[in-house]
């Protein structure tokens, strides 16, 4: 948390104060009137949809001290209030202030086409058995979560864990100018953002910006059987290391033995032997998100066994990987939070292990450009593949995962499209039996939450 006056923390961000006590202490920040406590200064940020200014009033009324603002407000209110030239730099840079005055440990960068959110969570996981951890709230992982979540930085804390997501070239670079990496995380590089972006190699290149970044040898913890990710560091004064299935890994998972709903065991090979590794969650991409965290606590020292013990205490968030109980009898393997090619071909093949009737609900997945019908297309020829009993696709591009699928030999009999994910939960609650297995995997917006919803509802 910042330790500043008022007075001090205009001189930070070199603005001007038009009004309050320079001596009075700051307590916290925030972006979020609706949130404020008493104490914090609120940040009045400029969205497409919202203007932080309208709201300055609120949040002093609720106990802000002071409001940081690029524009005078009308009527002036009473409280405190900084003008700055931009309300988001402002805030950028008061986290890189307190980073830099407040935190000598290492500071790990993760990013990836997929997979961020759970290699960020067991990163921290296994990290905690040997350090304090300060880690990226839920996906709070572009240019204002980031900093939010360096302001919470504390004395005790000896390690930070940041989440970086990107949706166009330079914005990691960005993140990272705040953040000052000096580990970073690659999980693999893939199609989301190809709309946005153009080429898998420019998404690659915008990745690499987090290599870019970090201090002459700084550790790059790479996934070694990506090609992209095994290209990224050339060049540059980093120390790659590798994990993977792959021979030539540093970190290498064989032997791999699937159970299930009960998870999945392994062996793991490091420098100095190996060890057993079992994961109480499906699904063969999470060994290598495992391995991404093995690999990184291995290199800050941190025991393997104590890492191992920490893998049995998986981090749940809502709707990624989620298993909850559906009705009829049957479970939902929740991973609506989002989806891209690679990562719902990931979920379609954690499906094809469980066991009972296997019915996949696929909805849109956003910002594929051009490619996009190809890309959904791929997805439906392997839910052909993976013995579905149901397809469900909801939304309008998804309906081209239906055509793969039918163009792969699904029985038409077994293939269903929705435009609405309502509509389509609803159906769902019709046809399911005991032991069906239904797994949720979508892009954001297409909102299958919903689809749950009206399950739990059938439930009740």
């Amino acid at each position: 948390m910042i330790s500043l006056t008022l007075g001090e923390l205009c001189r930070v961000l070199q603005g001007e104060l038009l009004q309050g006590d320079p001596n009075i202490k700051v307590q916290g920040v925030s972006t979020d009137s609706r949130q404020i406590k008493s104490g914090e200064v609120f940040f009045a940020l400029k969205g497409e949809r919202f203007d932080g200014h309208d709201f300055v009033r609120e949040a002093l009324a609720k106990g802000a001290i002071a409001a940081i603002v690029a524009r005078k407000i009308e009527g002036m209110p009473q409280g405190g209030l900084i003008i700055v030239p931009d309300t988001l730099k402002a805030l950028q840079d008061l986290a890189l202030y307190h980073r830099r005055t407040a935190f000598k440990g290492e500071l790990i960068g993760i990013t990836g086409s997929s997979g961020k959110t759970t290699t960020k969570n067991l990163v921290a996981r296994v990290l905690e058995a040997k350090f304090k951890v300060l880690k990226t709230p839920g996906n709070f992982n572009n240019e204002i979560g980031l900093p939010l979540t360096l302001l919470n930085l504390k004395p005790e804390h000896q390690v930070v864990v940041v989440e970086m997501g990107m949706r166009g070239r330079g914005e990691i670079a960005s993140l990272c100018q705040v953040a000052q990496p000096t580990v970073g995380v690659i999980t693999n590089i893939g199609t989301a953002h190809l709309g946005r972006l153009g080429s898998v190699e420019n998404i690659a290149l915008a990745k690499r910006e987090l290599l870019e970044s970090l201090p002459p040898g700084g550790w790059a913890v790479l996934n070694g059987d990506d090609p992209w990710c095994r290209r990224l560091a050339e060049g540059l004064p980093v120390r790659p290391v590798f994990y993977g299935f792959e021979d030539s890994a540093t970190f290498q998972a064989r032997d791999i033995r699937m159970k299930g709903l009960e998870g999945i065991e392994f062996v793991v090979r490091f420098p100095e032997g190996e060890t057993k590794v079992r994961l109480p969650v499906p699904g063969k991409h999470n060994v290598l998100n495992s391995l991404a965290a093995l690999t990184l606590g291995y290199f800050l020292g941190v025991e393997i066994d104590s890492m191992v013990e920490k893998l049995l205490e998986w981090p749940a968030e809502s709707m990624r990987q989620e298993i909850l109980p559906g009705p009829q009898g049957s479970l939902i393997y929740n991973d609506a939070y989002n989806a891209n090619p690679e990562s719902t071909l990931a979920a379609l093949d954690v499906l094809k292990e469980l066991p009972g009737r296997r019915i996949a609900v696929l909805g849109d997945m956003l910002e594929l450009g051009e490619k996009g019908p190809e890309l959904h297309q791929k997805v439906g020829r392997r839910a052909a593949e993976v013995g579905l009993s149901m397809l469900v696709t909801v939304g309008e591009l998804a309906r081209e995962i239906a055509t793969g699928a039918l163009d792969s030999g699904m029985s038409n009999t077994r293939v269903f499209s929705f435009l609405h994910p309502r509509e389509a939960g609803q159906f769902l609650a019709r046809h399911l039996q005991p032991g069906d297995v239904v797994l949720l995997k979508g892009s954001r917006a297409a909102r299958l939450e919903q689809v749950l919803e009206e399950l739990q509802e059938v439930k009740r």
